[in-house]
């Protein structure tokens, strides 16, 4: 099992509310396979979700909010090099 690796952004006023969720809906669909969920506050109008290092989702970038479903779909399309 590779250990999960989340770091979520967030623009405090306009975001908070919805990355407190992200967070729980991200240990409760992976629970012990997340070594680490950082949640950082961020000066910009950003909701984005990081994997290992790398961007999965911005609220800035795609106009849409990240989701659980961006990790599963990670995980999925790379042909069982993870495993939940």
């Amino acid at each position: 099992m590779v250990p999960l690796n989340l770091a979520i952004h967030f623009e405090r006023i306009e975001y908070e509310d919805a990355a407190l969720a992200l967070a729980r809906r991200l240990f409760a669909r992976f629970d012990e396979q997340i070594e680490s969920l950082t949640l950082t506050p961020v000066q910009e109008d950003e909701f984005a979700l990081f994997l290992n290092g790398t961007l999965i989702r911005s609220q800035r970038q795609s106009g849409q909010p990240p989701r659980v479903a961006d990790v599963v779909a990670i995980i999925e399309s790379s042909n069982g090099f993870w495993k939940c």
